[in-house]
């Protein structure tokens, strides 16, 4: 049986810019490894999140695991104060979407340095 803890791997051209990316937006660092002279970044929305991400560089993943490279995982966040996160992001100069009403919930998308995109939903 699976368990509620999964980690979702975001390959990038520059890790620690990646990190950077996603700690302005609260995600803190789990985990920090060098795997073979390359940075592994574990982080996560909180220290208690069953769900994280693991940022590899691009480069170290061609040369180990070519097949897996052009899969990017399309992933959607739920946030508590959507308009809140859409304003800091527009404040961040963050590359997204408009933010649009879906039924009874707000939706919008946004991408990080590498150029994948991530959606949001909330009220």
């Amino acid at each position: 049986m699976f368990s509620n803890k999964m980690q979702v791997m975001i390959y990038v051209a520059d890790v620690p810019a990646a990190v950077a990316f996603w700690q302005s937006f609260g995600f803190v660092i789990i985990d920090q490894q060098s795997v073979d002279g390359t940075s592994v970044v574990e982080i996560a929305p909180s220290e208690h999140a069953d769900t994280r991400f693991v940022i590899y560089d691009r480069t170290f993943i061609e040369s180990h695991s070519p097949e897996v490279v052009l899969n990017s995982p399309s992933i959607m966040f739920f946030s508590d104060d959507i308009t809140s996160l859409y304003k800091k992001m527009i404040d961040l100069n963050v590359e997204m979407g408009d933010l649009i009403q879906m039924e009874e919930q707000l939706v919008f998308n946004f991408a990080d340095p590498d150029g994948n995109y991530f959606a949001v939903s909330g009220k």
